[in-house]
């Protein structure tokens, strides 16, 4: 991927997600997750936030397709409220804490 196509695509999701409350808020890729694995995981995030206000299934389906990509991928994101980051980091190989972090994230 591109520079400026990974730039339009970290741009995108900061514009629809760090509005309201999350507004002040940062972002922070781990070095160790290339710029094309961030990207993917920020534009199914991004697309996983829309989805929620359509229908509840088209939801619950696109959710969990982007928690198994997520999955595969090895990839973890975590919303930070205390020092206001959303970090995109390696995945802990730990399958409760997933499944925790999923709700978190997507209801």
């Amino acid at each position: 991927m591109r520079v400026d196509e990974f730039d339009k695509v970290v741009d995108q999701w900061k514009n629809y997600i760090f509005r309201g409350p999350l507004e002040e808020y940062s972002l922070e890729i781990d070095p160790d997750i290339s710029n094309d694995i961030a990207a993917i995981a920020l534009y199914l995030d991004q697309k996983t936030v829309k989805a929620s206000g359509e229908v509840e299934e088209f939801y619950e389906g696109y959710k969990r397709a982007a928690s198994d990509v997520l999955e595969l991928m090895g990839v973890f994101l975590e919303q930070d409220d205390e020092n206001k980051v959303v970090r995109v980091s390696v995945s802990p190989n730990n399958a409760s804490l997933q499944d925790e972090l999923q709700k978190h994230i997507w209801g």
